[in-house]
């Protein structure tokens, strides 16, 4: 959830309830909605009172008002400082968006995004869950500005979960449409297009090589959603876009924020988007393509080892990462790598020395012209099978 651009807490009381609002003339009371329009699980909530007609009845309101997000006033009322929050009439507060949506359902006995069909409301109802337990918790590779991502250390494995979520839910669309379980507007259509509005926004802005099957071929510059969404997400992104006005109207108020993050550069520094990896391709580069010979020794999804061409003892691997994602040297190491590093360090080089009979072994690596490095692609040396002194060289 979007919280990066609330501000600390200014040290407000502590209440146990937040006073009820009132709207129009002040004759009606109403629940408060804690939201902000970039938000897409907020935005969750403010389409599904749009489209129940039910919009009078929530007064929809910054987390600034009561100091923020981390405020010991937000706080008290939803213990996980996260949008959005609905406080009712009576005081009473509902947290987490979609149990916000079925709670104001329920509560107002609303059974307009409910499907007659019970094959569409089973189908809304995965597709929903698919949302919050796939997508959701691994959005934030599209727009924070270092891992974890979820279950991902890295924006790359992020990544490319997501895109083959977002296949996942196409395969449960429905074919005709125009919404996601049909001719109706359910509580998926409420709970995924927000989502798709960051998707369609903000994963063109990656490398394509970030997000592509590794045996995937070149592909053309995305277009905004293109080749990003299926044909049935595509269709349905198209109504929602141009046909359906409470979906324009969604769209342009999470645009509005994510517009504000553009003009102040929140994709400048992220690795992939902004910060691209421009280096010259290396002697390495051409050892993972297979265009020059190798004497492997390890090998994963994450990294390879081979057995260096000028060895310094009898065991001397060199190992690498399959993908260098900027990481040409220790020096330049960011958060966006230390699942990586650690990978290397924990798993690869011990592997490596257990696989050589090694009880005892160094890992080196040179970071600099200065420090001896030759081959600007990050690799560590795993050096044993004599005694080795100290100082190194």
């Amino acid at each position: 959830m979007v919280v990066a651009m609330i501000a600390l807490s200014l040290g407000l009381a502590l209440p146990k309830t937040v006073a009820p609002s009132r709207t129009g003339s002040g004759a009606r009371m109403s629940a408060t909605l804690y939201d902000v329009p970039v938000s897409n699980h907020g935005a969750r909530v403010r389409l599904l009172l749009y489209k129940a007609g039910l919009e009078g009845h929530v007064n929809v309101v910054s987390p600034m008002e009561i100091g923020g997000l981390r405020s010991e006033q937000y706080l008290a009322l939803n213990p996980q400082g996260k949008m959005p929050l609905l406080v009712d009439e009576d005081g009473s507060v509902t947290w987490e968006a979609d149990a916000i949506c079925r709670h104001l359902l329920d509560k107002h006995a609303s059974d307009a995004l409910r499907p007659a069909d019970l094959r569409a409301r089973t189908t809304s109802e995965l597709l929903c869950r698919l949302h919050d337990a796939y997508l959701g918790p691994i959005q934030g590779c599209l727009y924070k500005p270092a891992p974890p991502f979820g279950r991902f250390g890295t924006r790359r494995e992020a990544l490319k979960e997501l895109v083959a979520q977002l296949a996942v839910a196409e395969s449960l669309c429905d074919a005709t449409g125009p919404y996601l379980t049909g001719a109706s507007f359910t509580l998926a259509d409420a709970t995924l297009f927000p989502t798709l509005v960051f998707v369609a926004h903000m994963l063109p802005k990656f490398d394509e090589s970030l997000v592509r099957a590794d045996d995937a071929p070149p592909a053309a510059p995305r277009d905004a959603a293109a080749e990003v969404l299926g044909p049935r997400l595509l269709a349905y992104w198209a109504h929602m876009t141009t046909k359906d006005a409470e979906g324009m109207r969604v769209r342009d108020e999470i645009m509005s924020g994510l517009n504000a993050w553009d003009a102040k550069g929140r994709w400048e520094p992220i690795a992939g988007a902004g910060a691209r990896d421009d280096a010259p391709g290396t002697l390495f580069d051409m050892i993972l393509a297979g265009d020059i010979p190798s004497d492997a020794v390890y090998e994963d999804d994450v990294c390879y080892g081979f057995r260096d061409i000028n060895p310094v003892a009898p065991t001397h691997v060199l190992l690498i990462p399959k993908k260098r994602d900027g990481l040409t040297q220790l020096g330049v190491a960011t958060a966006e790598h230390a699942a990586t590093l650690g990978h290397m360090m924990a798993v690869a080089a011990p592997a490596v020395a257990k696989a050589e009979g090694l009880a005892d072994f160094r890992v080196v690596t040179n970071s600099g012209e200065g420090a001896c490095q030759s081959v600007f692609y990050l690799h560590l040396h795993v050096i044993g099978g004599r005694p080795l002194s100290w100082p190194p060289g």
